[in-house]
């Protein structure tokens, strides 16, 4: 890593065209990323992911918590003290939008590792296309424009740490694998299947295995930090939801769909992931970084973890796009003519998936373009007193979220918020219709699309 920093200091004094170029292309891909999001932001497609880390941070110092994770410590439900570094875009923004410039810029910086990882293996000319080309992967335009995750942080710190690795920066790969210990649990498991995959395949090399026990012990220790102490301190008796996915034996009825053993889903999503990098990842040992990535998603037995729009890609996508650098080496090292070949196809592919099966599904975050009537709800939200309780679904939870009392389960709120759109149905349900004649609740406001109840 200290290669690469000395390396990119001399090429920025030389003006080297081509690390401007990389700039660039990291300027573009924030730019090009920021716009979709801020669209999808204007015509309430945000989710209710970006309302629950926007209350998180929002109330860091105050209970880091969300509504919708029942008002716990949010370290309850993951460990990810990464989630401070949120802080200040959400201020900054005032909402929603500050996660949204702070995933954009996150995921648009893997183009870096992955510059560093190509210009040592061909010329400068050849190295800027695989960026390009990496950079097109469609899995890195759901995890910028989809629903903010701390996972969003795990993309370009993973591919960081095969950077390192690969340079022989064992102190730069160690000071990564701290960092990415505080982005969420599932990267213990990942760092320590790394970290012995390194000492039991490299046992030649005393430097590389000494490194790779290094990140083991982080990984493990992380671990039992997490497990042992951080969550018996906040609350001992607070389940760890997260195993629910696995457990095979119990067969729940969930929305998120309950795929089998057998189910197409899983070699699906693998090729899903393989054939817009040409399968040249299959080519790299660090392909093997990624295992650890796809096995959360595919022994799951939810429908959700299966899809290229949803932020668990995040897990394995780095890992997979320096793969994908290194196997076009390797491949070009055997036939240039083949590896040419075979970039081509990654770029077509890509390009194809992205117009035709976008998992960024601009069919619902992008359906239309925004309208006056957009700004007209907005203010109507914004009439609704800033510390009074309020519930309301997905599409305006978002919204409300600097509110530290919004919330999406109905529990006798001072404001009841419906989508029209969505919640006609339970608009008019029933249970609502006796909370209005009841007295209990009047209606406030009703326009357009928006109906606001105000309890008495």
């Amino acid at each position: 890593m200290s290669g690469v920093t000395s390396a990119l200091a001399a090429s920025r004094r030389r003006g080297d065209p081509w690390l401007l170029g990389v700039g660039l292309l990291f300027g573009l891909l924030s730019a090009v990323y920021g716009f979709l999001l801020f669209w999808r932001y204007d015509i309430f497609r945000s989710g209710v992911d970006d309302g629950i880390f926007t209350q998180i941070a929002n109330g860091a110092f105050s209970g880091f918590s969300s509504t919708v994770e029942g008002s716990a410590n949010h370290l309850l439900v993951h460990f990810s003290p990464i989630l401070l570094l949120t802080i200040p875009f959400v201020h900054l923004f005032h909402g929603v939008l500050g996660l949204s410039v702070l995933q954009a810029l996150l995921v648009a910086a893997v183009v870096f590792p992955i510059w560093g990882m190509a210009v040592t293996r061909f010329p400068k000319p050849l190295a800027f296309i695989v960026t390009v080309i990496a950079a097109c992967y469609p899995v890195l335009s759901a995890e910028a424009v989809q629903d903010f995750h701390e996972l969003a942080f795990a993309p370009v710190l993973t591919a960081c740490l095969v950077l390192a690795l690969d340079r022989r920066a064992w102190r730069y790969a160690i000071v990564v694998a701290l960092v990415l210990v505080c982005v969420k649990e599932d990267q213990f498991v990942s760092l320590a299947f790394i970290g012995v995959l390194l000492a039991v395949t490299d046992r030649a090399d005393g430097q590389r295995r000494r490194c790779g026990l290094w990140i083991a012990a982080i990984a493990v220790s992380a671990a039992l930090l997490y497990f042992g102490v951080v969550r018996r301190l906040i609350d001992p008796n607070f389940p760890y939801w997260s195993f629910h996915y696995y457990q095979w034996w119990w067969f729940p009825p969930t929305p998120n769909g309950f795929v089998t053993a057998a189910s197409l889903a899983r070699p699906l999503y693998v090729l899903g992931a393989l054939v817009p990098l040409a399968f040249l990842p299959l080519g790299s040992r660090y392909a093997l970084f990624a295992i650890p990535g796809f096995a959360e998603v595919l022994l799951s037995h939810e429908a959700v973890a299966m899809s290229m729009s949803i932020h668990y890609t995040a897990t394995w996508s780095g890992y997979l796009l320096c793969a994908f650098v290194d196997g076009a080496s390797v491949l070009n090292a055997r036939s240039p003519v083949a590896a040419k070949a075979a970039l081509t196809f990654a770029f077509l592919a890509s390009m194809w998936v992205s117009t035709f099966q976008s998992p960024v599904l601009p069919s619902y975050a992008l359906y239309r373009w925004p309208a006056p009537e957009d700004r007209e709800r907005d203010l109507v939200l914004q009439s609704i007193p800033s510390n009074a309780s309020v519930w309301s679904h997905d599409p305006f939870f978002a919204r409300l979220s600097m509110n530290p009392q919004a919330a999406t389960t109905m529990k006798s709120q001072a404001y009841l918020v419906f989508d029209l759109k969505q919640d006609a149905a339970e608009y008019a349900s029933a249970p609502i219709r006796r909370l209005v004649d009841s007295g209990r609740y009047s209606l406030l406001l009703q326009k357009d699309d928006i109906a606001i109840l105000k309890k008495r």
